[in-house]
């Protein structure tokens, strides 16, 4: 407590009282220091109460102790997700652009009334996208097909490589399934558009895209189906049918928090440490 200079009243006044006041004065200075000093002497406890008191000391060390494990998870988990943040916002600026290497055996347009796929891409706000028609190693989902000579091959490819490129490819007496597999792949689009985040926040916890590919494939299919009008027969016997009855916009989100993928940011609230109450 900062000191006032304050002095003691007893000192500067009794010297100058005589008689029966000096001694009455005297009287209860002493009274008063033993009211103090009984007031500030220690009580004794139990042996039981010691331990209880420990008991609770011991307690609180270990609550503070977790409530510093939950604040540096917090500090870790929301940093990382604002990293992701901060990449994806790089990467939707990412400008490069595939080369053609193999030409399409269909084609460099699709048939019917939209060639180049660009009032379908408007419409769904993919205002920046483009098709390349190629049959090329970079179009994942139609090079290296070698189903045997009677088979004829449809495929196509989203890759985060190119953010605004969608690869196609298709062999000519198949041009019917060449508008539904582009549909497809750009719903791809729109997935990494919307659920990025997600996808990294998986990576980040040990869950690969092997454990999600088939809730990917199967929501890219059925998005076109349900959202754009596809048949969903377009899709039976290929490596992304939509086999889902019950299937809505937050479906593929939804299979992600069954896997225990984050899909929102950290809050405080997620990592409170709630005291032990007694009864």
């Amino acid at each position: 407590m900062p000191d006032h200079g304050e002095v003691n009243p007893a000192r500067l006044w009794i010297p100058v009282v005589a008689g029966a006041l000096t001694v009455a004065l005297g009287i209860l200075a002493v009274a008063g220091v033993q009211w103090l000093t009984a007031d500030r002497r220690p009580t004794a406890v139990t042996a039981s109460q010691a331990d209880a008191i420990a008991d609770v000391l011991a307690q609180n060390a270990a609550f503070a102790a977790d409530i510093r494990h939950a604040r540096g998870e917090y500090v870790e988990a929301a940093a990382a997700w604002e990293a992701d943040a901060a990449w994806i916002a790089q990467w939707q600026e990412k400008d490069a652009a595939p080369q053609p290497a193999v030409p399409n055996p269909g084609g460099q347009e699709f048939p019917g009334d939209d060639p180049q796929g660009r009032a379908f891409l408007d419409s769904i706000g993919a205002t920046e996208v483009h098709v390349i028609f190629d049959a090329g190693p970079e179009n994942c989902g139609y090079a290296g097909q070698e189903d045997g000579p009677n088979t004829l091959v449809v495929g196509g490819c989203y890759q985060t490589a190119y953010p605004d490129w969608l690869f196609v490819a298709w062999e000519s007496g198949i041009q019917r399934l060449a508008w539904p597999m582009f549909v497809h792949e750009a719903m791809h689009w729109y997935q990494y558009q919307n659920f990025f985040p997600y996808l990294l926040a998986a990576e980040r916890t040990g869950i690969t895209h092997d454990d999600y590919e088939w809730a990917l494939e199967t929501d890219a299919s059925c998005r076109a189906v349900y959202q754009h009008g596809i048949d969903r027969s377009a899709f039976e016997g290929s490596s992304s049918p939509c086999d889902i009855q019950d299937w809505s916009d937050g479906w593929f989100v939804d299979q992600l928090v069954g896997l225990g993928v984050r899909t929102s940011a950290p809050t405080p609230e997620e990592f409170e440490v709630s005291a032990v109450v007694r009864p």
